[in-house]
């Protein structure tokens, strides 16, 4: 069912950055490979006032066996929310996860059913009918209509992200991408040392408690630099935040 067109927080953080800077932001990926030539692309960072110093930790991919549990233990011994951007496949395998997720006060949004990597070839009905599959599986699991959207490896393009927008998702990048899924070459200190070297006033990180649809692919590089992450973002200031209660401009 089409979403009713909806305002972030009267004029939040993202909805401006995309509304007038018209940047859709895409980190290269080799997962990605050619493919990125279809999508519109930027390596610039999000801009923040240099004011108050937030952080949104946003995780793709789940819910994922043990390492969402992980995940969720450890936000909640650090008394942090996150943003989850969840599947439709894995909420159905996982529902149980997908509830405590909510349960615990972090906000849920849709990553499309099955991680697919084909959605900026899909028709516009295709497309539709993506965002609603998921959605439904995630409002009948946890209750909650989601309003947020990332798209698989952050591949959009102009036609993609007017679909999107048009179905009543607010569209969430990243800024600081420590590449926590390619488990062979980020270990843990690996991912806290790119994170601390990439500090911005407004942080969206990228981790994932999952793998795409993988059955046992191993998260613990990431959930063993979570707590050093949040620690030492605390240590340097930093509120968190999830993602839909970013500080206005």
């Amino acid at each position: 069912m089409k979403k009713t067109p909806i305002s972030f927080l009267s004029g939040s953080t993202l909805l401006l950055a995309f509304t007038f800077s018209f940047v859709i932001f895409f980190v290269h990926s080799p997962l990605v490979g050619a493919h990125a030539t279809s999508t519109i692309a930027s390596t610039t960072q999000i801009q923040w006032p240099h004011t108050i110093k937030e952080v949104a930790l946003t995780f793709d991919d789940g819910p994922y066996g043990t390492s969402t549990q992980e995940v969720l233990n450890i936000l909640q011994n650090e008394n942090v929310r996150a943003t989850f951007f969840i599947l439709g496949k894995n909420t159905e395998k996982y529902p149980a996860l997908a509830r405590e997720i909510v349960k615990r006060g972090n906000v849920v949004g849709n990553h499309t059913y099955d991680h697919t990597k084909n959605l900026t070839t899909m028709t516009h009905s295709q497309v539709q009918s993506e965002l609603s599959k998921t959605e439904a599986i995630i409002a009948s699991t946890t209750g909650v209509h989601a309003t947020l959207f990332r798209a698989p490896y952050g591949k959009l393009t102009r036609k993609l992200r007017s679909v999107i927008q048009s179905e009543g998702y607010i569209i969430v990048p990243w800024n600081v991408d420590p590449k926590d899924w390619d488990y062979t070459h980020s270990s843990s200190t690996a991912i806290e040392n790119h994170i601390f070297s990439h500090l911005n006033n407004r942080m969206i990180i990228l981790l994932h408690d999952g793998r795409d649809t993988h059955v046992g692919y191993p998260r613990d590089n990431m959930t063993e630099a979570l707590p050093f992450i949040i620690q030492g973002l605390k240590q340097r200031g930093y509120a968190f935040v999830t993602v839909d209660k970013l500080s206005a401009l």
